[in-house]
């Protein structure tokens, strides 16, 4: 993951907002990094970029700027695309995407074939245009301010500057400099449907088979044959059955992808070496659980996965990190040892003391929740950026993970019904007032969720990966009817997921 920031200033003084937010672009891209200037008609803009080395066969600095002088900062992993791009197996991401800008030049097209989360940012020399936006999916964090005579865009902010807000994933924003105003017009992805004062130009086409139709009643066996569902009963139907193995052939292809496209050595080596490369945030959960057993499909033999469970001391408690999640992930622990007997799980018991909590919150984590500032942002934000850290107790010993990748089952309750409330609304509302809840979660996720998620995880210098938010996952899963990812036991009033 990397550090990104971007700033057009009218006049000739350079905007200052960066060193309020330079510190955490850095420990987002510890690895390499640099800054460009330069003059645009009445603009003085500022590009800086840090680097995680994740893909290619070295770092590749940013900001990249190629030999027409044309600017790229990109924050992202691209797993394949839909055009033919010049690659060799050791360029990375950001070559790649360089070239084809710069010697293609259709950003629209390049867009929309990428398929992996990113947030990009790409100044066009010759046309004067500058082009910002992240993934369809909102997996990366960007953030901007925009002002008659200044524009900001970073990856994170601080609380100190004023007014930033999320980039929305609903399409890519381009700014023509030339036209001596900071105002942007959209491209706006066809699947969203977004209000806004932005002059829309024309829709990317990008997911295929997103249902946006009408739910009638549904007429479907898998609901009318029995009302007392079991797990074994339901893989007897062949509908059921079916959109169960579809869904694990696309995590598996997910999962490989996000196991495999890694440096083959850890942030502690140089080369390569048999230590955890991967770490899964680990509540024990089903989501995170059916992860760690496929990520070790993948993940070498001899190395081992660590396991991130997080814990925190309550004054009215002092000293007793015991709670449901840890009675939960220690149990699913067995399960996994069982079924993978011969891998190495290093669980990690991250337990965080009330006064380091504290310090945490205020020095760092509100300012990467920012500009999110509720409860709920507040308690996610630590448990993520503790989890993320990585350093906790390991078979009696303090152990930090040297992984540079941290494996999350975010976006698996939105997609395959993990919330209690979807239970009540289903009973209240039915089937159609269900879809329209999925379908509204959904589009909601990254400005409520995932950006702010990104911003906390990778404050601790590691790549945060998603297999539940790959597009193919995504598109088949949201292609069913609600009935087919959330079965209902009306008689129990129970739910099941895929």
């Amino acid at each position: 993951m990397c550090g990104i920031f971007c700033s057009f200033v009218k006049g000739s003084a350079v905007c200052d907002s960066i060193n309020k937010c330079r510190s955490s672009l850095q420990k987002r891209g510890p690895d390499i990094g640099s800054t460009c200037q330069i003059k645009v008609n009445d603009y003085t803009a500022l590009f800086s970029g840090n680097i995680l080395w994740i893909q290619g066969e070295r770092p590749t600095n940013q900001p990249y700027v190629d030999d027409k002088g044309n600017i790229l900062l990109w924050n992202g992993d691209a797993y394949s695309w839909n055009v033919t791009v010049n690659a060799s197996i050791k360029d990375s991401d950001t070559k790649i995407i360089s070239d084809f800008l710069c010697y293609e030049g259709n950003m629209e097209l390049l867009m929309t074939s990428v398929q992996g989360p990113y947030s990009i940012i790409y100044y066009d020399y010759e046309q004067q245009v500058l082009w910002v936006g992240r993934d369809p999916i909102g997996r990366v964090s960007l953030l901007w301010y925009l002002g008659a005579d200044k524009l900001i865009v970073t990856s994170v902010g601080h609380k100190d500057i004023p007014d930033l807000k999320e980039v929305p994933a609903v399409g890519l924003f381009k700014f023509n400099l030339s036209e001596g105003q900071l105002k942007p017009q959209l491209f706006q992805w066809s699947h969203t449907r977004f209000d806004c004062d932005y002059n829309i130009i024309n829709e990317l086409q990008y997911f295929k088979q997103i249902r946006t139709h009408h739910i009638t009643n549904p007429e479907d066996s898998i609901l009318n044959e029995n009302n007392q569902f079991n797990m074994a009963t339901l893989l007897l139907h062949q509908e059921f059955s079916t959109n169960i193995t579809n869904l694990i052939d696309h995590l598996l292809q997910s999962v490989e992808k996000r196991t495999t496209i890694i440096p083959k050595a850890c942030k502690l080596c140089e080369f390569k070496c048999d230590h955890a490369k991967i770490a899964i945030l680990f509540s024990g959960g089903i989501d995170s659980a059916i992860l760690a057993l496929l990520a070790s499909k993948y993940i070498e033999s001899d190395e081992p996965i660590d396991l991130l469970n997080v814990s925190f001391e309550r004054q009215s408690n002092p000293n007793n990190f015991d709670c449901p999640d840890r009675q939960t992930c220690l149990s699913t622990l067995e399960e996994l040892k069982i079924l993978c007997p011969t891998r190495q799980w290093n669980l990690i018991k991250i337990d965080v003391p009330y006064t380091e909590l504290q310090q945490k919150r205020f020095d760092t984590i509100r300012h990467l929740i920012y500009p999110l500032n509720t409860i709920l942002d507040d308690s996610l934000g630590c448990s993520l950026w503790f989890a993320s850290r990585g350093l906790g107790i390991c078979d009696g010993k303090w152990y930090k993970t040297p992984a540079r990748v941290l494996l999350s089952g975010m976006g698996a309750d939105e997609l395959l019904g993990g919330y209690t409330r979807y239970r009540k609304i289903l009973q209240r509302h039915g089937w159609q007032s269900l879809n329209e809840e999925f379908d509204k979660d959904f589009s909601k996720i990254p400005s409520r969720n995932l950006g702010r998620d990104n911003r906390v995880c990778c404050d601790n210098g590691r790549q945060l990966r998603t297999p539940y938010l790959d597009e193919n996952v995504v598109e088949f899963v949201r292609g069913l009817s609600p009935w087919q990812r959330f079965v209902y036991n009306q008689l129990n009033s129970h739910e099941m997921d895929l």
